[in-house]
């Protein structure tokens, strides 16, 4: 699996599919009050699959990354406790299944490279792999860390818990960071309804105040100037809350 593209399943499409629906028809009754703006559906869908896939995505290599940390600690104690590199992955995928109801995507890599091993592949082999795949730096770094240390012979155990332990103070900084804009992003979603707020209980409360802008070519410039400075904002307002660490 290629975690750097996601991929929605059908009845995932299907849902994004009716969420487009409803804002272009949301989209089509605050902006223009026409049926004709709905005809602007698909390229909604295309954004739409475009943002949501891009989301989702983010926050499927966001689990893995966590998923990978404890992956990390637990080959690093098997290593530790005297287990050879091949069965140390073995150890800690039966380390992983115990703190992970189901079978996560790092529980399933872990048994893809059993069975490459098995195959008589090389762990480094296989572990550069899912580095290539996951998208994640970390597993890239570790992945490459592992193959010299095996290679060169050297402190495996001692490079591991280095590894282990800069990775694991990455993604916790990542988390605290995550968690101190939690409410900044709450309120933004807040904010991005707002407009359509506004524009709604001025055509309930206050019939006929807004009809200049409606049907005519002045009035669907204004909209549409009015609509694009909303997604600017939106943009713009996405851009600050994504923090990299």
């Amino acid at each position: 699996m290629d975690y750097r593209r996601y991929r929605p399943d059908k009845k995932e499409r299907l849902f994004f599919g009716l969420e487009a629906a409803a804002l272009t028809g949301i989209i089509a009754l605050c902006f223009y009050n026409s049926l004709w703006a709905i005809a602007a559906f698909p390229f909604v869908l295309l954004w739409f699959l475009k943002e949501r896939g891009k989301s989702l995505g983010e926050r499927r290599r966001k689990a893995l990354k966590l998923q990978f940390k404890d992956a990390v600690e637990g080959i690093a104690a098997a290593l530790a406790a005297g287990y050879s590199a091949e069965n140390a992955i073995r150890e800690a995928r039966k380390d992983l299944q115990l703190v992970y109801a189901g079978n996560t995507d790092m529980v399933q890599e872990l048994s893809a490279m059993e069975r490459k091993m098995d195959a008589n592949q090389t762990i480094e082999a296989a572990m550069e792999d899912f580095a290539k795949r996951s998208g994640l730096e970390e597993a890239q770094t570790f992945a490459e860390i592992f193959a010299a240390g095996k290679r060169s012979g050297g402190d495996l155990i001692g490079i591991m818990e280095d590894t282990a332990r800069t990775i694991t103070q990455i993604v916790e900084t990542e988390r605290q960071a995550s968690m101190a804009l939690a409410s900044r992003k709450y309120e933004q979603k807040v904010m991005n309804l707002v407009p359509f707020a506004m524009i709604l209980y001025l055509r309930i409360g206050c019939p006929g105040f807004l009809d200049p802008l409606y049907g005519n070519l002045t009035g669907n410039c204004v909209m549409t100037g009015c609509l694009g400075l909303y997604l600017l904002a939106w943009h713009m307002g996405k851009g600050l809350l994504a923090v990299e660490v």
